[in-house]
């Protein structure tokens, strides 16, 4: 091999290099979750208990601010056509949503109310106590060892929604749209936090 072959090889090679990295940069930025662990149940009263987990690469401090903004990260989800917040404190929100979703497939307004933990970096969503579908919902954050990203462990109850929809929903797609939610949720969090808290 020639020293002027191998030379343009080398500045090719170092151009295609400099061309790429802004975009590995841009992509390394993406907040995106990675879903760990899965396990769920079912009891007597067809009642679904997930319990999950994830990471989220973003600092606790920014994913819980995001997840104690559900009305804000409902604008990520094309399913969701407005949002009214009823109340607003330091420890929780209830806010109701317009659209069709897993949980409210018939598009009727739905409400759910979340408390908050500063403390201990926990958020709970449950449905409202007229809700059709009966849930609860618990995320506990935890900084990983780097303190760079989010450690996400969720407990979700269901109750069979079947009588509410009028047919009979097997526990395998129970058990998919609960996992879809969750995903969603933080994906959406990512989203809310590369916005700027937008």
């Amino acid at each position: 091999m020639s020293s002027r072959f191998a030379c343009s090889l080398t500045i090719l090679m170092l151009g295609l290099t400099l061309l790429t990295f802004p975009g590995d940069r841009a992509h390394a930025d993406t907040i995106e979750p990675n879903f760990e662990g899965l396990k769920n149940s079912m009891d007597k009263d067809g009642n679904l208990r997930l319990e999950l987990a994830a990471s989220l690469n973003a600092p606790v401090a920014k994913v819980y601010e995001a997840l104690t903004n559900p009305d804000k990260l409902s604008k990520y989800s094309a399913d969701i056509t407005s949002v009214k917040v009823l109340s607003n404190s330091a420890t929780g929100k209830v806010v109701e949503y317009h659209g069709a979703t897993d949980l409210n497939p018939n598009k009727k307004p739905f409400v759910v109310k979340f408390m908050f933990d500063p403390a201990k970096h926990t958020i709970t969503a449950q449905s409202a106590a007229n809700a059709a579908i009966k849930f609860r919902a618990d995320y506990v954050l935890s900084p990983s060892k780097d303190g760079k990203s989010t450690e996400i462990r969720y407990v979700s109850v269901a109750a069979d929604p079947s009588k509410a929809l009028g047919i009979q929903v097997p526990e395998f797609i129970r058990r998919g749209a609960g996992i879809q939610n969750f995903m969603r949720t933080l994906t959406n969090a990512g989203k809310y936090i590369q916005n700027g808290g937008k």
